[in-house]
C-alpha cells in the first residue's frame, strides 16, 4: 500500500495521524448509514453463512506472528504490571491503568460467577493476566490455560512460579486443534473469539467441555449492526498487518449463530473505556521509548525493531480512534455469559 512507508518511518505526527484516521472512519460509517435494514440483515446473514463454512481459525500462526513478533519485553514497556492485552472498563477516567486492569480483572471474575474449587478453563491466555489473578484469587480452583504462543507459556510459567502458584497449567495449542475429555464449571476468554472464523463450531466444542450447570463468559468486541472480515490484504493495512483472517463481529453475532448455548447476560462497554486503554499503552510506548529503543537493539535488527515499533504505533492508533469514534457509540466491547439450554 503506498503509504506504508509514511507508517513505517513515523513520517506524521500523531494528531496528523489521528486526523486521516478520523476521515477514513467517517467515509466508512456513512457507508453503513447508507444501507437499509433489510441490506444490514442480509449482510450480517452472508457473515454468518461465510462464517460457519470456515475452519474454527485461518491464518491462525500468521496472525499470531503479527502481534509476537515484538519480543515481551517491549510489552513489558508499554501494559500495566497484570500484562493484561485487552480493553479493561474505567470507574474513573482520572485513575490510571494499573487499578483499571485490577478492576477489570475482578470484574470478569464476578461477571463469570466464578467461585472456589471451580474447575477454570481459559482459552486464549495473552501474557497471563486472567489466569494469574484467577489462580490467585482462588486457590481452591485448578485453572488450564490455552496459548498459541511458546513465548506465553513460558512467560506465564514463569510468573506461576515466582508467585507459588501451584494451581495453573499452561497448554499450548491452536485453539482449532485443541481437544480435552475434561469438564469444567467454567470457561473464559477474553478477546481471543474474535481471532476465530467458525465461531459456530468452537461453541460446539466449548459446550461439551463444560459440565451441565458450567458457564462460558467472554469478552469480545462489536461494531453495534455491521459485520467485517479482515481478509483483504491488497486494500486493508490492518488486515495485511495485525489482524489477518480476524473479524469484527457485529453486536448480537453470537447468540444468532447458535442455540445450544444461550446469552443469560450481557455487559456493553462503551468504545471509549477501550481508547482509554489504548491512549494509555500509546503513553506507555511514548514514556519508555528510549528504553524500549535500547532493548530492542540487543533482540532485533535496528531497521526492523523501527519499523515494528512504528506499525505497532500506528495500530494502537487506529484502534484508538475506531472506539472512541461517536463517543464510542459504534465499536464497543461485549461481555457475555452463557449457559447449556437445558441448564435454564
Amino acid at each position: 500500500m503506498w503509504y506504508e512507508i509514511f507508517v513505517d518511518n513515523r513520517i506524521f505526527p500523531e494528531r496528523v495521524m489521528r486526523s486521516f484516521i478520523r476521515i477514513a472512519l467517517k467515509k466508512y460509517l456513512k457507508k453503513i448509514q447508507s444501507l437499509s435494514e433489510s441490506e444490514i440483515k442480509q449482510i450480517q446473514y452472508n457473515f454468518q453463512k461465510t462464517a460457519n463454512n470456515s475452519e474454527i481459525t485461518i491464518h491462525a500462526n500468521l496472525a499470531n506472528s503479527q502481534h509476537y513478533e515484538l519480543p515481551t519485553s517491549f510489552f513489558e514497556k508499554i501494559l500495566s504490571s497484570h500484562m493484561k492485552y485487552s480493553g479493561s472498563e474505567w470507574k474513573n477516567f482520572q485513575s490510571n491503568l494499573e487499578t483499571s486492569d485490577s478492576e477489570t480483572l475482578d470484574l470478569y471474575s464476578k461477571r463469570a460467577e466464578i467461585s472456589n474449587n471451580h474447575s477454570i478453563l481459559e482459552l486464549g491466555s495473552g501474557w497471563g493476566s486472567l489466569c494469574l489473578y484467577l489462580a490467585k484469587k482462588f486457590p481452591a480452583s485448578f485453572i488450564t490455560t490455552v496459548t498459541n504462543s511458546n513465548s506465553q507459556k513460558k512467560f506465564i510459567e514463569a510468573k506461576a512460579s515466582s508467585m507459588n502458584l501451584n494451581n495453573l497449567n499452561v497448554i499450548k495449542a491452536d485453539i482449532s486443534e485443541f481437544s480435552t475429555n475434561e469438564k469444567f464449571d467454567r470457561i473464559v476468554s477474553i478477546e481471543m473469539f474474535e481471532h476465530t472464523r467458525n465461531t459456530k463450531l468452537l461453541l460446539q466444542n466449548i459446550e461439551q467441555w463444560l459440565e451441565d450447570d458450567g458457564k462460558l463468559f467472554i469478552q469480545v468486541f462489536s461494531h453495534q449492526k455491521y459485520p467485517q472480515f479482515f481478509d483483504d490484504f491488497s486494500n486493508s493495512w490492518m488486515s495485511k498487518n495485525f489482524f489477518t483472517g480476524g473479524m469484527m463481529p457485529y453486536k448480537n453475532f453470537y447468540g444468532d449463530i447458535q442455540k445450544k448455548l444461550k446469552i443469560v447476560q450481557s455487559w456493553e462497554i462503551e468504545g471509549i473505556y477501550y481508547q482509554k486503554t489504548l491512549d494509555s499503552w500509546l503513553n506507555n510506548l511514548e514514556i519508555n521509548k528510549r528504553e524500549i529503543s535500547k532493548q530492542l537493539s540487543y533482540e532485533l535488527k535496528p531497521q526492523n525493531s523501527k519499523i515494528l515499533t512504528n506499525r505497532f504505533r500506528m495500530f494502537l492508533l487506529i484502534c484508538s480512534e475506531l472506539f472512541g469514534f461517536n463517543s464510542g457509540k459504534e465499536w464497543v466491547v461485549m461481555n457475555h455469559l452463557f449457559e447449556k439450554e437445558a441448564t435454564q
